[in-house]
């Protein structure tokens, strides 16, 4: 899969099956400052994803980090994105309930994530995935060590664009019960403040 900054595809890594993320160059930038822009990306992404890892979110494991490749392999994540859980689940009446399950699980996950110090900076329904009966974070490419309560609130904004009101609700329920009340209180009115700068812009 060709992203917007790397190129993920499928590898083996010590006879194990997984998945290689190369960061490739930008022919825009001089040479040099490509070359330390993408290492720096992909050290700290590795970074984030161990973080997150040894603080109890569900995401792939970083098995290797080479940085002259700009490369990181990692464990390989056998599900659905919950993108397509939801879509599938809509058209079925007797799977609300595990759409309901799932959605209180991905909130989790995020909660567990900020409660780690770490924004993920794309945090959509296609950045999480439904493996077995747990939902799982990937693509931790624009995540940052970062426990703003500016970087986290876009992370509640984003994923509440990728799912209906209704759906949101019930991922907040998650959110809630690993971060708590009055911090998910305090992040929502800050979500209402981007958005309220988001409409000023608009006019």
């Amino acid at each position: 899969m060709h992203g917007a900054e790397a190129v993920v595809t499928n590898c083996t890594f010590l006879n194990v099956p997984c998945v290689s993320k190369r960061r490739f160059p930008k022919q825009y930038r001089t040479h040099v400052l490509d070359s330390k822009l993408r290492r720096e990306r992909t050290k700290l992404e590795a970074k984030v994803m161990h973080r997150a890892k040894t603080t109890g979110t569900l995401c792939p494991f970083v098995l290797n980090v080479d940085l002259e490749k700009c490369e990181i392999i990692q464990t390989k994540l056998n599900g659905t994105a919950l993108v397509d859980y939801l879509s599938t689940a809509s058209r079925s009446p007797t799977s609300s309930a595990g759409s309901t399950s799932m959605l209180k699980k991905a909130g989790e996950q995020l909660g567990r994530l900020h409660n780690a110090r770490i924004s993920h900076g794309d945090s959509t329904t296609s950045n999480f995935m439904v493996v077995g009966k747990e939902v799982y974070l990937f693509d931790f490419g624009l995540s940052e060590f970062d426990s703003s309560i500016e970087n986290q609130a876009i992370d509640l904004l984003l994923f509440s664009k990728s799912v209906s009101p209704a759906q949101f609700q019930t991922f907040l329920k998650g959110y809630k019960k690993i971060c708590g009340k009055n911090d998910t209180k305090r992040l929502l009115v800050q979500v209402k403040e981007i958005q309220s700068r988001a409409r000023y812009v608009e006019r």
